[in-house]
């Protein structure tokens, strides 16, 4: 098993982007938590589980729904989550 860490800005836009979701829909808010847990979950057997971001292929971006990504980076047997994006926003990850 992999270990997972968290840096600042991950859980930081996560924060944000359940929020957001939170004040349009509670449901839809669980719905993205229980998501990015099956993800964590599935990463710490198979840190190569998603495909490399193409602007950055350092990382690797996992499309979690339609509104949301996780961008993380391998660093031997560690993987460390980099963010949790809104797939509708500009940003540099892809």
């Amino acid at each position: 098993m992999y270990p997972v860490f968290w840096t600042e800005l991950a859980k930081d836009t996560y924060a944000a982007l359940l929020q957001y979701l939170a004040d349009m829909s509670l449901d839809a808010a669980i719905k993205l938590n229980d998501q990015i847990e099956q993800l964590e979950d599935r990463l710490t057997s198979n840190r190569y589980v998603c495909p490399p971001s193409p602007k950055l292929p350092r990382f690797r971006r996992c499309v979690v729904s339609k509104n949301a990504s996780l961008l993380y980076e391998v660093q031997g047997n560690l993987i460390v989550i980099i963010a949790v994006v809104d797939n509708r926003a500009n940003h540099l990850y892809f």
